[in-house]
């Protein structure tokens, strides 16, 4: 992909506020409390031990009424992960957007979970947020994206809407080191890349957190 600007820890675009790194401190935080949620749950199911079910698929609302979605293809698989990667997916969605269609994509690669599972998907999880903004956070067993997660028709059609959907987004990649379910686990984000949807090209940014 060809950047229109690379960023270092500490670069400021004035001209894009979106793209500032406070941006990505913050949601690394929403990040870090969607993991303490998943292990929360892992946890459980590594209690239940033969009894707990091998697929997980459940919405949930919290105490604000806010809906957290989370599907794990293979629960053991998850209990037992080491060095994890973290993808988190946030955007600025539009107010006058029917995102309908959004939910129904969410549907759709719901329904194939099972197959990206295979090819290292640990979890996808999906939590609703103030101001009717969602997140997600993503957890793969491999070094990075598995080519499969990218390349899925559903997945490639949910990249081709997002201009309709969002004014731009912000895809942070991570890394979770150790054992999910060890006693210190917390996600270091090493990469952000930026989408800008407001022009009649779409801008694209990104920002190393990481030495090269």
């Amino acid at each position: 992909m060809q950047y229109d600007a690379i960023l270092g820890p500490d670069d400021v675009l004035t001209d894009r506020p979106f793209t500032d790194a406070a941006k990505t401190a913050h949601e690394l935080g929403v990040m870090r409390t969607m993991l303490e949620y998943e292990r929360e749950r892992a946890r459980q199911w590594k209690r239940e031990g033969d009894g707990r079910v091998g697929q997980h698929a459940a919405a949930e609302r919290d105490s604000e009424g806010h809906r957290h979605l989370l599907v794990v293809p293979d629960t053991g698989k998850l209990i037992g992960a080491s060095d994890v990667t973290a993808i988190g997916f946030f955007g600025r969605p539009r107010e006058e957007a029917d995102h309908a269609v959004l939910f129904e994509l969410e549907d759709e690669l719901i329904s194939r979970m099972p197959e990206y599972g295979k090819v290292g998907l640990l979890s996808y999880y999906d939590v609703e947020m103030p101001k009717s903004q969602y997140g997600n956070l993503i957890l793969f067993s491999t070094p990075d994206v598995p080519p499969e997660w990218s390349v899925d028709e559903v997945h490639r059609r949910a990249v081709r809407i997002s201009p309709g959907h969002y004014h731009e987004v912000r895809l942070h990649k991570g890394s979770v080191a150790g054992r999910l379910l060890g006693e210190r686990c917390e996600i270091v984000v090493e990469r952000t890349k930026y989408f800008d949807f407001g022009g009649d090209a779409v801008w694209h940014g990104v920002r190393n957190f990481t030495a090269e």
